[in-house]
């Protein structure tokens, strides 16, 4: 079903692009809390709920008594690409040189993400003389991914060249899907260190699942001999599904201060350290067609540095009139550490795979750049029992063109929230919606990204808090 060459160039592009695929556009992070959600993640200088363990582990002293709240947010990701990809090669008798244009234009299916929070704050008891608030939270750090129709994704052909008198599929279409999730414990405590100045620290327990279902396409050019032409060359394609299955564990920190200058005025700093996940698990090769089936899988492991991320924030209560906070935020993080992926492939001695290139495929170029987010929100209290929040963020992908792929198509957002809070004596209730307005994406110069590239993110969130 295969020629030699075509295996060769198959998984060189299946050992480049595997872990790019998983992780070339940087990681979407649900905007921990509902009222954050709303404000457009405004919250390092406010951090006044159950959130604060994300944006600013001081906020918590803040919190009265003991709270146990559950969250929810769904994450539903609606891209779209229009494009060529092209196929080439050298072959024939002649050498002639051989290409063919592939059209694109599908849209990612509907998917739902959800994302879930568990929460609880009690004052530190026993430990009060060292600490005043003490809790413990789970929660969803990263989840992301997009499914694509196969049949969709490779459309038609616009041309090809040199002799090129048919091209056809030689197997079974496959589809197309991602998805990166990560969950954190952390436990955290919070103390007021002098009056108004306040410290938090967590820690930062993770688990990362990666699945990734990517095809490839084998490019088989060959000649059939006909009565009329003595070389009649033709192009099939092979779809080659390729699956990641990879697990991980990570650990690491948050500080957070709050510096509450007087009622009105309150800023935050917080660092979040970065955390080393080393993935475990398993690389699969599969191609199906005519009852043919080949199927190869590999142990595989490699390190990801979920890099360290950095939030300024103040906050303005009753500004302009009574009731309405103003906030602002400055959110740092430092892609440009992830330069590479160094992978490590069990190849088996049976492979396909020739040995003298196995190990220079087993590094992945990155080249991310580092963020900078800006963001700002408004908190306004109507009365007694009800709370309105909105806000805006800008936010910008990290991943260059020569890195993106469509698979995780995270490209620059302008993200705005808003939501609603109905509070009574001992618990209140909280919806956002956040909606991540992609900028349109242009991408030449590659092999088999060009084209206009869009992602929007639509993200329903909901919050239940009571208070003992």
């Amino acid at each position: 079903m295969r020629s030699s060459g075509s295996v060769l160039i198959t998984c060189l592009a299946v050992l480049i692009l595997g872990p790019v695929l998983a992780l070339a556009n940087g990681f979407y992070s649900p905007t921990a809390g509902t009222r954050a959600s709303a404000m457009g993640g405004a919250f390092v200088g406010l951090a006044d709920d159950y959130s604060a363990v994300y944006w600013n582990p001081a906020g918590i002293t803040q919190i009265k008594g003991m709270e146990l709240t559950a969250t929810g947010h769904d994450v539903v990701s609606l891209a779209s690409r229009e494009g060529i990809v092209l196929f080439q090669g050298l072959d024939g008798a002649d050498d002639d040189y051989r290409y063919a244009l592939g059209t694109i234009a599908a849209t990612s299916g509907g998917v739902n993400k959800m994302a879930p929070g568990l929460f609880f704050y009690s004052d530190a008891g026993p430990l009060r003389n060292v600490f005043d608030k003490v809790g413990v939270a789970a929660y969803t750090l990263t989840e992301y991914g997009t499914k694509w129709n196969g049949s969709e994704v490779l459309d038609g052909f616009v041309g090809h060249a040199n002799n090129y008198d048919g091209i056809f599929f030689g197997g079974d279409r496959q589809d197309y899907e991602s998805r990166i999730k990560t969950y954190v414990d952390s436990p955290v405590l919070a103390k007021e260190v002098i009056p108004g100045l306040s410290v938090g620290v967590t820690a930062n327990i993770a688990y990362s699942h990666i699945t990734l279902d990517n095809v490839m396409m084998v490019e088989q050019p060959f000649p059939v001999d006909t009565p009329d032409i003595e070389d009649d060359w033709y192009l099939a394609l092979t779809p080659l599904q390729v699956t990641d299955d990879v697990t991980a564990m990570g650990y690491g920190a948050t500080v957070g201060l709050l510096y509450r200058a007087s009622s009105q005025v309150s800023a935050g700093l917080t660092v979040r350290s970065p955390m080393t996940m080393a993935y475990d698990g398993t690389f699969a090769l599969m191609a199906s067609g005519g009852g043919e089936v080949y199927k190869e899988i590999f142990d595989s492991d490699f390190e990801l540095r979920f890099p360290m991320w950095v939030g300024a924030g103040f906050a303005y209560r009753d500004f302009v009139f009574d009731g309405l906070t103003l906030t602002g935020d400055l959110q740092w993080t430092d892609w440009s550490t992830m330069e590479s992926i160094d992978r490590t492939v069990a190849w088996t001695s049976g492979s396909e795979m020739p040995v003298e290139v196995q190990d220079e495929m087993e590094w992945t170029p990155l080249r991310w750049e580092d963020t900078l987010e800006i963001a700002v929100g408004f908190d306004y209290r109507l009365g007694r029992s009800l709370v309105l929040d909105m806000g805006y963020r800008n936010s910008p992908t990290p991943a260059p063109d020569e890195t993106y792929d469509f698979l995780m198509p995270q490209t620059d957002k302008n993200v705005v929230g808003m939501g609603v809070t109905y509070l009574q004596d001992f618990w209140r209730a909280s919806f956002a919606l956040e909606y991540h307005a992609g900028a349109e994406r242009n991408i030449s110069g590659t092999h088999d990204m060009n084209g206009k590239h869009l992602e929007d993110l639509l993200i329903p969130s909901l919050s239940f808090t009571y208070a003992f």
